[in-house]
């Protein structure tokens, strides 16, 4: 009552002044010398209401230019809207409340758009409206996500066809009774209900939708719905079913056993992420018409069958993702899949990780162009005859076989890659494979085989001779993690495209030699990690590498443990950004030769310093310091050496550990390089005697039960080279005290 009052009185000085005087709050567009609302609505400036009065010009209203101000709609008592309502409060961004409970809306026939994207809107009061003649409601409460509540239950919607987007984006709604609503004339219901992430029940049972044509979206989002009943809709007329019920997250089951589908040509994103379905009855679908069955139970976790005996996919062109992430199913029947049609079959059994075989040999993959991702992560299967597929328009195979770790053979061998440009982790942790034949491969048009034999840690042995590199330019990982690999023939590989060539070898630490003679490096920006882990090399030839647009070499000869020299007089570092543990844990590396163009030997590229480096011109001189890891400014092109201590020959770093329950005592220490076994003598009676001396571990665990407070001198001896080196080890003895 009170806002009713101020609004009289708001009104009634409005009516009585013949003109409005300056710094009135009371603005009216096109002001009349009768104080009539021309436009048949005022806006009061201090408080951002505007007041709707008599026949509203709804050209006007959308047009307002103070509709950024407006905080409060309201609708006098004699309000008139107009026939078109299309759009009416459309973007008034800022406001919060509106109270059209007062207003006429019997003529009223378009109500698309009205309220959309009034975001901040937070209550509305339509408990008046007379919908009778409506026949659009398209998007009429789109985007007013912070509304709470809505009351629509009075809604006369028997006139109505489009419904589409109706609610779309209303996020804070938790309730909504549209229960009553008659849609026997609704041709259009997508995204009705998309996004309304706040529901947790809708009553659509009632819902007369014989006459609908699609249900794109209709439910998608609806994250908080736990049941959903649809058993009663009418989908005769229905064309397209598209992500109908996505996102619905909550919901255990779908009955969609009555759905006529017999005119349906898009069934893609149906079921896409209803995680908690544990089955669902399709088994009466008609997709004889069916064109697009692009992820239609992607990421169903809740699934583990599922009958699709019945399914018609001759005219079906997408079936990419259609199984993506459904992890929980065990068994998939697709033998008779039509995939005549088919052009995309990307990630299509992506992440079904619980199949353990899969009968695609009968697919037709002629006009297939993208596959990429197509068995990824699929780690149960223990077999896959793809040696039927067609692949010669396929343009993608990135990530094809990736993961599919227990596959134990794999026949590529008749593949037709003359289309392919991205052959990237194609095989990658395909760990259990031994063997991979690529030797039939046209990669002419390659541009990126990153990753390609990643983690393939099984494959001893990889023919890539015949692989055509001229347009390639990214390596990235290729090898890396094939530690089983003990020879790679890269000798002809064409190289003066890549820019990409980190971590390329990087965790081969079977490979003892590699040939990079040939490789043109002169447009690769990225060698981070080329060489990572590859502890089996010995030498390392890198002379002709030519590094002068390089920007990152961190980490790239990081763990070559068995590298004693390199030769890098050739790099050019000039515009690298990341040196890195360059050279860490390459204890072995004695002789370093570097170039005038190679910057300074730098603390951050730990390169192991040891007892110290000498340029070889001066090797008097330790020019790297004494900290853990060389410092060296260089100046030209030199070549360091690295000074090296005698090797110990008797054990160090020996640790005891006492028992007071059994009176024993263990002692560990660091193994002696060389040493094939150990021995341990205790000085009693002014001499030593010997108690064990076939010791082959690092470690030794005296009887039980001795004399508690007994002191003991102790020394432990290695045998290196067939000789004991018994004066160190009594020189470094120690004295223990039994507990």
């Amino acid at each position: 009552m009170r806002v009713k009052r101020f609004l009289a009185v708001v009104v009634s000085l409005c009516m009585a002044a013949g003109t409005v005087s300056v710094g009135a709050p009371i603005i009216t567009q096109t002001i009349t010398a009768h104080a009539e609302f021309a436009n048949k609505f005022s806006y009061d400036e201090n408080s951002g209401v505007l007041f709707l009065r008599g026949e509203v010009n709804g050209t006007a209203v959308r047009d307002f230019c103070y509709r950024s101000y407006v905080k409060t709609i309201v609708a006098l008592e004699g309000t008139v809207l107009p026939e078109d309502c299309s759009e009416l409060f459309s973007d008034f961004n800022y406001c919060t409340y509106i109270d059209l409970s007062d207003a006429d809306t019997s003529n009223v026939t378009d109500m698309s758009n009205m309220f959309s994207g009034c975001k901040k809107l937070s209550t509305l009061n339509i408990s008046g409206f007379d919908t009778s003649k409506v026949t659009n409601m398209n998007s009429m409460f789109y985007d007013c996500s912070e509304l709470t509540t809505l009351d629509v239950s009075g809604f006369d919607t028997g006139n109505v066809t489009d419904m589409g987007c109706m609610f779309l984006r209303c996020y804070k709604l938790t309730a909504l009774d549209v229960s009553g609503f008659d849609t026997s004339n609704v041709t259009n219901m997508p995204a009705m209900f998309l996004g309304c992430i706040g529901l947790t029940s809708l009553d659509v049972s009632g819902f007369d939708t014989g006459n609908v044509t699609s249900m794109l979206r209709m439910f998608k989002d609806c994250t908080s719905l736990t049941e959903l009943d649809v058993s009663r809709f009418d989908t005769g007329n229905v064309t397209n079913l598209g992500y109908m019920f996505e996102s619905c997250s909550k919901l255990t089951s779908i009955d969609v056993s009555g759905f006529d589908t017999s005119n349906v040509t898009n069934m893609s994103g149906m079921f896409k992420e209803c995680k908690k379905i544990s089955s669902l009855d399709i088994s009466n679908f008609n997709t004889e018409n069916v064109t697009d069955m692009c992820d239609m139970f992607s990421s169903c976790y809740g699934l583990t069958t599922l009958d699709l005996s019945g399914f018609d996919t001759s005219k079906v062109t997408n079936i990419g993702w259609m199984f993506y992430g459904c992890k929980g199913l065990t068994e998939l029947d697709v033998s008779g899949f039509d995939t005549s049609n088919v052009t995309t079959m990307s990630y299509m059994f992506g992440g079904c990780k619980k199949l353990s075989e899969l009968d695609v040999s009968n697919f037709d993959t002629s006009n297939v162009t993208y596959i990429y991702g197509m068995f990824r992560y699929c780690s149960g299967l223990k077999r896959l005859d793809v040696s039927s597929f067609d692949t010669r328009k396929v343009k993608d195979m990135n990530n094809m076989f990736s993961d599919c770790s227990n596959l134990t053979s794999l026949d590529v061998s008749g593949f037709d890659t003359s289309s392919v440009d991205s052959f990237s982790f194609i095989f990658s942790h395909c760990t259990s494979l031994t063997s991979i034949d690529v030797s039939g491969f046209d990669t002419r048009k390659a541009k990126d085989i990153s990753g390609m034999f990643h983690d393939c840690s099984a494959l001893t042995t990889i023919d890539v001779s015949s692989i055509d590199t001229s347009n390639v330019k990214i390596m990235t990982s290729l090898f890396n993690g094939c530690s089983g690999l003990t020879s790679i023939d890269v000798s002809g590989f064409d190289t003066k495209n890549t820019t990409g060539m980190g971590w390329m070898f990087g965790g081969c630490s079977s490979l003892t030699e590699l040939d990079l003679s040939n490789f043109d490096t002169s447009s690769v920006t990225e060698m981070h990690s080329m060489f990572n882990g590859c502890s089996g090399l010995s030498k390392l030839d890198l002379s002709s590498f030519d590094t002068s647009n390089v920007k990152y070499m961190s980490d790239i000869f990081f763990g070559c443990s068995s590298l004693t020299t390199l030769d890098l007089s050739s790099f050019d570092t000039s515009k690298v950004k990341d040196f890195t543990d360059t050279f860490k844990d390459c204890n072995k590396l004695n002789t370093l030769k570097i170039g005038e163009k190679f910057s300074n030997i730098t603390e951050e590229m730990s390169l192991p310093n040891g007892s110290g480096w000498v340029n070889a011109n001066a090797p008097k001189n330790v020019v790297s310091g004494n900290g853990k890891y060389a410092v060296i400014g260089n100046n030209g092109t030199n070549t360091y050496k690295r000074l090296t201590a005698n090797a110990l020959t008797y054990p160090t770093n020996i640790k005891v550990e006492y028992s007071k329950e059994y009176h024993q005592v263990r002692f560990t220490w660091d193994k002696v390089e060389g040493a094939d076994k150990y021995g341990i003598a205790v000085y009693l009676a002014g001499k030593w005697i010997v108690q064990a001396q076939d010791i082959t571990d690092t470690v030794y665990t005296s009887p039980k039960n001795l004399t508690p407070g007994k002191t003991y001198k102790v020394a432990i001896a290695a045998r290196v080279n067939g000789s004991w080196d018994t004066a160190n080890a009594i020189k470094n003895a120690g004295t223990i005290t039994i507990k």
